[in-house]
């Protein structure tokens, strides 16, 4: 199997696992071959990506950052809560689905390294709460491994799973909407006062995770909301979780961008280090993070193409990949691997990210 852009060269290839609409229902059917009106159709729906059967990845199976069970424990819990805020917006949340939650993204987290991992892509837009809080909280887990944050381990969770759910009350087309009025824009941060007030209706919510959950969008530098905290005023689980938040929220599109590879979500996140967030955090987040992980369709130096197998643990820029493709657009057969580590190979990078 392997994941494609939805441009032309997507033409003629056969649908693996279909993306699907916002009830769930399949956009096409498994087994159908894509061509241009369907691609057409598939990115009015804002598909981005499509999975296909491919000869060449015939042995590749995507491992995603949390199990499948997780991912639908995760969309049965942000649809409860979507529902009962909506219905009921003074209604607490209550902790109980989300420790339940919490404690299968640290399960996951624990059983499966990093490197050998894939970020989750939303199928549809009622996905993308559930699938941002998932690649957040992911993240801030196996980041507080690597800083021995370990004691602040299911506070920071619980306040990555549950941080942006006063955006449940946004309204979905000022959340798409670009650019924002004034106006807009501070509705848009109301989401944060908003969340807390779900939280502090309820029992059993720590004050680490509230105070992770009300600065999560405060900045070092003063720069941030909703209160323009400063270095010191900004709890350690809180600068924590703004640097997995800002790098997961740039995996996703929003109305002025197209949503950033990891490589470039990588890089604006080291951009901001020292500045608006704490370099120590991101540092370690540099040394955590393969900019091409798993699965990532790449053009090499040599002008070949090529997909992501593996990632060296201590070289993450050099991965492990499949060379399917020649400089002229041609199939490979039989297909070669190339370990970019191995110093035979010093001379062949990663030049761009495909898909």
């Amino acid at each position: 199997m392997r994941r494609m852009r939805l441009d032309a060269s997507a033409i003629g290839m056969v649908v693996a696992e279909p993306p699907t609409d916002q009830t769930g229902r399949p956009l096409v059917a498994p087994g159908s071959t894509l061509d241009a009106e369907t691609l057409e159709r598939l990115r009015l729906a804002g598909v981005q990506r499509v999975a296909v059967d491919d000869p060449a990845f015939q042995d590749l199976r995507f491992a995603s950052l949390v199990s499948p069970e997780t991912q639908r424990l995760a969309l049965a819990v942000f649809a409860e809560v979507r529902e009962r805020v909506r219905a009921h917006p003074e209604t607490p949340v209550l902790r109980a689905p989300f420790h339940r939650l919490a404690q299968a993204v640290i399960e996951d987290a624990n059983d499966l390294p990093l490197d050998h991992a894939s970020y989750l892509e939303p199928a549809n837009m009622v996905q993308r709460d559930a699938v941002h809080a998932l690649n957040r909280a992911s993240l801030a887990v196996r980041l507080a491994g690597h800083r021995a944050m370990g004691r602040y381990l299911s506070d920071l969770t619980y306040a990555a799973l549950t941080c942006d759910l006063g955006m449940l009350l946004t309204p979905e087309d000022l959340r798409m909407r670009d650019p924002l009025t004034p106006e807009e824009w501070e509705a848009i941060r109301e989401h944060v006062p908003v969340g807390l007030r779900f939280l502090d209706a309820s029992e059993g919510w720590t004050a680490v995770t509230r105070t992770a959950v009300g600065q999560h969008h405060e900045r070092l530098d003063g720069s941030g909301y909703p209160q323009g905290l400063q270095a010191a005023q900004i709890h350690p689980t809180a600068a924590l979780l703004m640097v997995c938040d800002v790098y997961a929220a740039m995996l996703l599109p929003r109305s002025d961008r197209p949503e950033l590879t990891p490589e470039e979500a990588l890089a604006e996140v080291v951009g901001s280090a020292g500045a608006e967030l704490d370099y120590d955090h991101v540092a370690a987040f540099h040394r955590m993070v393969p900019p091409y992980p798993v699965g990532t369709e790449v053009e090499l130096s040599t002008g070949e193409r090529a997909v992501v197998l593996s990632v060296p643990a201590n070289l993450k820029s050099r991965p492990v990949v499949r060379v399917f493709q020649d400089r002229d657009g041609n199939r490979l057969q039989p297909w070669s691997e190339l370990d970019l580590s191995e110093r035979a190979q010093q001379t062949t990078t990663v030049v761009r990210v495909i898909a």
